[in-house]
């Protein structure tokens, strides 16, 4: 799946892991859980490389998943480990990259549960449903292979565009995994957009029986089909801890957009969504530690909808702003039959983050560039907006320790007048400027 929400193709995973507690009737009734990754901890390895352990704590209460990056295979890169800015913030959401050459490139993952003093923890009965396999209408495609499972179904709900296959586990490197062979999804070139639970046709259901462990991989093909140009192979990956079947599916909102600025000592919180979504009312939500969130506002309704997207604003002037050094925000979305689902979360610095950051030129005409030195990997973001607040230009990048550059090209066609520019590196606003168009 393409990191950038404005590019197509979303390959979403979701995993759904049911822990079945029989009981003691001759029928061994189960009772199945949903899990809920989030907020993920680096507890071994280097970030992005391989044999990085991530956690994530109490994925069901008294249970832990540590996830590892066995291997990185064909120059494919980690670009974020879990990134809740589409999809459903309770999942493992991780954004893969690859090397943008014809061939294919996969990041193979580890899952391994645990409880919380450290004992191995084995589910009867796990269930995954891969969702939105599919392509970037040009020429990539994208996949999951499993590992071990004891069975697997496609939707007979429409006709499949997956094809599925057995391959040789060629990757087996520490000689563990169940299976000398894995189970191969390959998605179409078409796109589907959007991140939803009711793409049956590029989706695939898998069935596990008491594991501990999951072997999974998660990458993109890329075809040589006579097409030249730039590949863009950040795929986005949505990993779902609940059962998908053709009775139940979940459409979460789509942020266009959701940034938290600070400002004379205020925190503005601006976010853009579909319009066609069934809204109620947000709640905004802050904590000063990422792990205590309390409400402390209601939005009932947008400012201005335009028919594509609707737009909020919240302001908290909380003075107890000034005793910490920095915050975080998430929404809490509520739809109209009462059911709720978060947002990423944003973390904002009170005057403690500082970057040089040069936009240039100002007045701009066809391009303008943008260059910073960063002391971490990870992506920026570009975006340019009118007055009205309309998003005129989005360019996101992969961005490494040092020097950057990020470029926005073919600005002719834009009115003269004045226009906004944030920067945006590693999910954190980190600047704002006002530009010139001639």
């Amino acid at each position: 799946m393409i990191k950038n929400f404005t590019l197509p193709g979303k390959l979403v995973i979701l995993l759904s892991l049911f822990t079945y507690f029989f009981s003691f009737s001759s029928q061994g009734q189960a009772t199945p859980p949903k899990m809920k990754f989030s907020q993920p901890q680096l507890v071994s390895g280097i970030d992005g490389q391989k044999n990085a352990t991530y956690k994530f704590t109490n994925v069901i209460p008294g249970v832990d998943a540590f996830v590892k990056i066995e291997s990185l295979v064909n120059g494919a890169i980690l670009v974020n480990i879990d990134d809740s800015t589409l999809g459903y913030y309770d999942a493992w959401q991780p954004s893969v990259g690859g090397p943008g050459v014809y061939g294919s490139s996969y990041i193979k993952w580890d899952l391994e549960f645990k409880t919380t003093s450290g004992t191995s923890y084995k589910f009867p009965l796990i269930d995954a449903s891969a969702v939105d396999i599919d392509g970037d209408e040009v020429r990539v495609r994208e996949f999951v292979d499993v590992n071990g499972q004891s069975s697997y179904e496609i939707p007979n709900q429409v006709p499949s565009l997956l094809t599925v296959s057995i391959v040789s586990d060629i990757d087996n490197i520490y000689g563990d995994d169940p299976s000398s062979v894995n189970l191969h999804a390959l998605g179409p070139v078409n796109n589907r957009t959007g991140i939803d639970t009711i793409s049956e046709d590029v989706r695939i259901d898998y069935h596990f029986k008491n594991k501990s462990k999951i072997k999974i991989y998660t990458g993109s093909q890329i075809d040589s089909n006579g097409t030249t140009g730039a590949i863009y192979t950040n795929r986005y990956f949505c990993i779902y801890f609940i059962k998908i079947d053709a009775m139940f599916s979940i459409l979460p909102i789509t942020y266009q957009s959701f940034d938290a600025i600070f400002n004379n000592n205020k925190v503005n919180l601006s976010w853009l969504t579909d319009a066609q979504n069934r809204h109620d009312y947000f709640e905004i939500e802050r904590s000063f530690d990422q792990k205590e969130f309390k409400t402390i506002g209601l939005i009932m309704g947008a400012q201005t909808t335009n028919g594509v997207s609707s737009k909020y604003n919240f302001k908290d002037g909380d003075l107890e702003l000034t005793a910490h050094k920095e915050a975080y925000y998430r929404l809490k979305h509520i739809d109209m039959n009462g059911n709720f689902s978060y947002s990423n979360i944003k973390m904002v610095l009170m005057n403690t983050f500082k970057m040089n950051i040069q936009v240039m030129p100002n007045p701009y005409m066809d391009k303008l560039s943008v260059n910073f030195v960063s002391d971490a990997i990870g992506t920026a973001e570009v975006r340019l907006l009118n007055l009205s607040g309309s998003l005129m230009k989005r360019i996101q990048c992969t961005i490494t320790r040092g020097y950057n550059n990020v470029q926005l090209k073919d600005l002719n066609s834009q009115s003269p007048g004045l226009y906004t520019v944030n920067v945006i590196v590693n999910g954190k606003v980190i600047e704002t400027q006002k530009l010139i168009k001639q």
